[in-house]
């Protein structure tokens, strides 16, 4: 068998069944076999950036369904493979497994700057679990096996395998002999699943029973382990209110009496001072990252930690444990959500206080989402939000770009069906929504899909537009133009004395382009337009965008400032000016 043979086997075992990508010499070779077999769904992607997106929606989308995936994209050598590069480093800040194949120049002209080549093993490394380059066609095969078995173990995560091209081509030898059945990677130290150490889940049960003011942090590894489900119980078991990191959100419904919404630097003010006032945080799946943190020196002072994650590497790494438990989070709260032990407390005073932050922020926001437009009389994002919801009920899927519509979505969303809200936290990537929408649908086609960008990251994949396009998937854009980078513009109110520094845009006609498409649109600049736009968008049979005319000077708090710990959350415009 040829190379590419192999490389198409080795994906067809491991049940993979779309391929997002784009061709070019140094990968043409694959891509012609896989014309020749017809076996997979092939997504052309406008830019190489754009398939590793649709990559990582579609593993990130399938893990809560019967027949997870791994996404694959391809790409070719040198400018195809480096386009690549932020989809991969995204995947391995967000923990999503993506396999990689890109094409490389032949082996006789490696490290001679021959045309269209790169070092993508070299620049991969530092960005993703493991690379590869196969030098023989008889180790293409193994090769894919075991970087899909990489992505997938443990901690999720981009792998890269980088193919010569005169490997694709090469035939292996006679006696050659891949048994799939039997495999088995060699990779010592690595082939484990952590299961839970009982005496440790014993000293948490003592702990838990002993806190008088607890909170849960679910991250990222609850929607990873599929354990939504587990941590409801465990947390009505025990009556502990549960606060969620970006990625942790749609865990559970975002309106059950517990959730106390999303913590860190557009976080709640209820849950931000829950964390502050806690004697006990239980962190499941999470890694301190800055953005829920602040300022670690003024982070969980007065609380006993219990650290439950996959990857031993985030242990103490931030931030100090008082228990640290390695082990998968849906095995820890299998046990937890079950063990006699664990006790329920009614919590009274705990709760008590926790009402009083609710209390601190929510007339104001009520007030202003009621309202609905801004002084100039441009519609509010919080208002357009909270109608989605109420459309929608909750239950569609959200793809989120990122900046101010992200935070204001993962704040007034009401989440209520499991691993329903995706978008780039850790690398935080604008542009990334509209081609990782792609993958979402095509991993849940059964499910409605809205993508949500501002003006400025649309524009980043707005090719993607085409692929979309061509393969007819149906996706609901909403796009929220306010002629500005919007989070930028925020920082520049706050602490740039207004100056708004590279933030202004001037837009194009976004109905035009839309029907240059073929997709139908809708522009929306007054509130009592919002819900009948959003209620045509849900009905249409097929892609359907519905832009809205936003308030530039809207701003999303809480806010935690940089540098800043959540003791000096700003919860106002007035408190900032007054500081």
């Amino acid at each position: 068998m040829k190379g590419t043979e192999l490389v198409l086997k080795a994906l067809l075992d491991n049940g993979i069944t779309y391929v997002f990508g784009y061709t070019g010499g140094a990968i043409m070779p694959v891509f012609d076999e896989m014309e020749k077999q017809k076996i997979f769904s092939f997504i052309m992607s406008r830019h190489e950036q754009g398939a590793a997106f649709m990559a990582q929606g579609l593993s990130r989308a399938s893990l809560s369904t019967a027949n997870p995936k791994v996404g694959v994209c391809m790409a070719t050598s040198g400018p195809g493979a480096m386009n690549l590069v932020t989809g991969i480093a995204d995947a391995l800040m967000d923990s999503v497994p993506v396999l990689a194949i890109t094409g490389q120049v032949p082996t006789s002209v490696i490290a001679t700057d021959a045309f269209q080549e790169s070092d993508v093993v070299g620049v991969m490394m530092p960005l993703t679990k493991q690379s590869y380059m196969p030098l023989a066609a008889e180790d293409i095969e193994e090769t894919i096996h075991e970087a899909l078995y990489v992505a997938k173990t443990g901690r999720g995560g981009p792998v890269v395998v980088d193919i010569p091209k005169d490997i694709q081509a090469q035939e292996t030898n006679g006696d050659y002999c891949f048994d799939v059945t039997s495999y088995e990677p060699a990779l010592p130290g690595f082939k484990y699943s952590p299961e839970p150490d009982l005496d440790l889940l014993k000293k948490a049960v003592v702990m838990i029973n002993r806190s008088e003011r607890p909170v849960i942090l679910c991250g990222h590894g609850i929607i990873n382990s599929n354990a939504g489900r587990n941590l409801q119980l465990f947390a009505e078991k025990t009556n502990i209110p549960v606060g969620f990191t970006l990625h942790g959100l749609s865990a559970i419904p975002a309106d059950h009496p517990l959730s106390l919404g999303m913590v860190g630097m557009h976080g709640s003010v209820e849950a931000n001072r829950a964390l502050l006032n806690c004697d006990l945080m239980i962190s499941f799946g999470m890694r301190f990252d800055d953005r829920v943190t602040g300022n670690l020196k003024k982070f969980g002072v007065n609380a006993d930690v219990i650290h439950i994650e996959i990857d031993p590497s985030e242990i103490d790494k931030n931030v100090a444990t008082s228990l640290a438990i390695n082990a998968d989070a849906n095995k820890v709260l299998k046990h937890l959500a079950i063990d006699p032990e664990c006790l329920t407390k009614p919590r009274r005073a705990w709760f008590e206080q926790i009402d009083m932050f609710r209390a601190e922020l929510a007339e104001a926001t009520q007030n202003e989402i009621k309202k609905g437009v801004g002084r100039e009389g441009q519609l509010l994002m919080k208002n357009i939000v909270t109608k989605l919801s109420e459309v929608t009920k909750g239950k569609d899927i959200i793809v989120s770009d990122v900046g101010q519509h992200q935070m204001i979505l993962a704040r007034f969303y009401n989440f209520q069906t499991f691993n329903s809200w995706f978008n780039s936290g850790g690398a935080g990537t604008m542009g990334c929504a509209l081609p990782m929408s792609v993958g979402v649908k095509l991993a849940r086609p059964d499910e409605r899909v809205w993508t949500i960008s501002g003006d400025g990251g649309f524009q980043m994949n707005i090719q993607e537009l085409g692929a979309i396009m061509e393969h007819e998937i149906d996706i609901k854009i909403l796009l929220f133009n306010n002629g500005y980078l919007g989070m930028v513009r925020q920082w520049q109110t706050m602490f740039y004395d207004g100056r708004f520094a590279g933030t202004p845009m001037k837009n194009p006609d976004f109905g035009a382009i839309a029907g240059a498409y073929g997709i139908p649109h809708l522009k929306v600049s007054t509130s009592d337009q919002i819900v009948e736009a959003l209620e045509i968008a849900a009905a249409h049979k097929g892609t359907y965008m519905v832009e809205f005319l936003c308030d530039p000077s809207e701003i999303v708090l809480p806010m935690v400032p940089a540098g800043g710990g959540i003791t000096d959350m700003i919860v106002s415009l007035d408190q900032k000016n007054n500081a």
